[in-house]
């Protein structure tokens, strides 16, 4: 990825020689090459003036003309696209601007405190390498229910964020074995926004950790109310990349575990492959940390081409599991049957729990039955339920679903 990064240009513009020479320094060691760096912020449209850069750094706090009146002006007169804005103050007066930049049509990669770190710093310049890629292929609409920084940052203090869950099931028996926690935000004007934009926004905007630990502390809570009424299966959990950089993020879930009463082998965080395109020693650091204090790793999307073999000789994992675009359909797809199954043995000889996601068919469950996966999860089964709901369909619907396929 990193020769990728290489054929970017940037510009680092901060009043302090000190993290001029921080950010070039790890633009540097991403791989960037042509760099450029301005103290202020009529030094930055000189330089902008003079040549095209692709990635802007942006600091807040300068003499002359701030950062603020700097990305205003690089917006009218178009001097450069996309910025990645860094201050010292409240994170969500730097979501603020970066919310004004946007209405001036500029593409924020990022909001964040300083100090910056790499991997916030690597994740945003391969997400303008990838929107530049979207870009091209399929022009931006807007939509009507597009939110801000700002909007997120209210809906977090308003507890308007909650977890929907999905059971995961035994492929032989239907037996519970697990839920997956699944983010979800409805808003009182715009409706249901999906995670699809709220999380990446969080990861733009430096709220991913308060994010992550505000549902991971709700999620804790729901599995202490289901261990009081005497019902133990395992909770899954999505963690950010960014979250994987969070020194203190161990630490932090090792307490909320003795707090609540949870045995850690009862919990699983799940990944993709992006989170191991920041810092990798930093990453699997945590991934390993947490195996050690007992928590389950499980590779999420396996199959989509983004997951892929490396991956299990890299993570420390426990499950893998396999996206239903591996699935879907593979009875009547010879070839796609094939990779299936050979997906299935390569994990079964790794000594992992293997999970079919997105099943949605009779005949998606026959062939993944065939070919011997562990759990199975999809709409086939049960959509994402609301806490409450999840308790009626463990007394009522899950025996209900195994009368009708001992029916078949």
């Amino acid at each position: 990825m990193k020769s990728v990064i290489s054929e970017l240009s940037v510009l680092v513009t901060d009043d302090s020689l000190t993290q001029r020479q921080y950010a070039k320094g790890l633009c540097s060691e991403l791989g960037v090459k042509d760099l450029h760096d301005a103290a202020n912020g009529v030094d930055a449209l000189n330089v902008l003036e003079s040549r095209g850069v692709d990635v802007v750094l942006v600091d807040l706090e300068m003499p002359i003309m701030d950062g603020v009146e700097l990305i205003r002006s690089m917006a009218q007169k178009k001097l450069a696209s996309s910025v990645i804005i860094l201050s010292a103050k409240d994170p969500i007066l730097i979501a603020s601007v970066g919310t004004m930049a946007e209405a001036d049509g500029l593409h924020v990669l990022g909001t964040f405190q300083k100090p910056l770190l790499p991997d916030a710093l690597e994740c945003s310049l391969l997400r303008f390498i990838q929107d530049t890629k979207n870009k091209a292929a399929e022009p931006h609409v807007q939509q009507d229910n597009e939110v801000t920084a700002v909007e997120l940052g209210e809906a977090l203090a308003n507890n308007e964020l909650t977890l929907a869950f999905q059971p995961k099931l035994t492929v032989q028996g239907l037996m519970l074995k697990g839920v997956e926690a699944l983010a979800r935000w409805r808003h009182p004007q715009k409706g249901v926004i999906s995670p699809g934009v709220f999380i990446p926004l969080a990861e733009r905007h430096g709220m991913i950790d308060m994010l992550t630990r505000h549902l991971l502390q709700a999620a804790f809570q729901h599995k202490r109310t289901w261990q009081n009424y005497g019902l133990r299966f395992n909770l899954a959990f999505n963690l950010s990349p960014l979250s994987l950089a969070d020194s203190d993020m161990v630490e932090w879930l090792c307490k909320m575990a003795e707090d609540h009463g949870i045995a850690p082998s009862e919990i699983t965080f799940e990944i993709t492959e992006n989170a191991l395109l920041g810092e990798l020693a930093s990453a699997i650091q945590t991934l390993a940390r947490l195996r050690l204090k007992g928590f389950h790793i499980a590779i999420d999307d396996y199959g989509t081409g983004f997951a892929n073999a490396q991956q299990l000789s890299r993570v420390p994992a426990t499950e893998l599991k396999i996206d239903r675009s591996l699935v879907h359909r593979a009875a009547a797809r010879p070839q796609q049957r094939t990779i299936l199954a050979s997906t299935v043995d390569l994990a079964k000889n790794l000594n992992l729990t293997t999970v079919a996601e997105g099943v949605e068919t009779d005949e998606d469950y026959r062939i993944i039955a065939d070919l011997g996966v562990d759990l199975v999860q999809g709409y086939y089964f049960s959509k994402p339920l609301f806490p409450e709901d999840l308790l009626v369909w463990i007394k009522s619907g899950l025996s209900q679903l195994r009368r009708q396929h001992e029916k078949h």
